[in-house]
């Protein structure tokens, strides 16, 4: 008979947990993620915020937050976001990859060059990794390294790379060029 009297208690705190629940981190990135790119910048950073709120380890969710802040030109809370981002994942390439970028435009070319190194070293077929690692080494003065990085680029298939270094005369289809090799290359040139 108490059973009775049971079930609506519980069917109602079934329905406040499941309500009180909301969407979770993921899906509230997604949602962030569809706003950012409508353009409801509020709406998406919101959202970030929350996802944040509800799972303060989910690494993209502060990727994303990042990328938000990059189209407000707010550059030190795209760093901070991006360096939490690592902090939570250490395998996250896209986090690498976008903060060696920021810190190439910061003109800290040791950092970009890190990263860029990472990313390589995570996935070492990342065409765009060596081509931004080899305008990090042409500003650094460091051409033998640069024209490697691209070479290597053309190798992985990137047809503008290909383009670029046969119009000026460079041939990267004969040469034996390996990632290792290059940026021990790079390191020597350091010393």
């Amino acid at each position: 008979m108490h059973y009775k009297k049971l079930l609506p208690f519980f069917l109602l705190v079934v329905c406040v947990s499941v309500a009180a629940c909301g969407p979770n981190a993921e899906e509230l990135t997604e949602s962030g993620i569809e706003k950012f790119k409508n353009e409801d910048f509020d709406g998406a950073l919101e959202d970030f915020n929350k996802a944040i709120e509800k799972n303060p380890k989910y690494a993209e969710a502060y990727l994303n937050r990042g990328f938000l802040y990059l189209s407000t030109g707010e550059l030190q809370e795209v760093l901070a976001n991006f360096n939490k981002a690592i902090a939570l994942d250490s395998a996250y390439v896209e986090a690498y990859y976008n903060r060696g970028i920021i810190y190439g435009y910061f003109e800290e070319y040791d950092k970009a060059m890190a990263d860029f190194n990472k990313v390589i070293a995570l996935n070492p077929e990342d065409t765009d990794a060596y081509i931004s690692r080899a305008l990090i080494r042409a500003r650094l003065g460091d051409g033998d390294g640069e024209i490697a990085d691209f070479k290597m680029a053309a190798k992985l298939g990137d047809p503008a790379i290909r383009n670029l270094l046969e119009e000026n005369g460079i041939n990267w289809k004969d040469e034996d060029v390996e990632p290792d090799a290059i940026e021990k290359q790079g390191e020597q040139k350091r010393e």
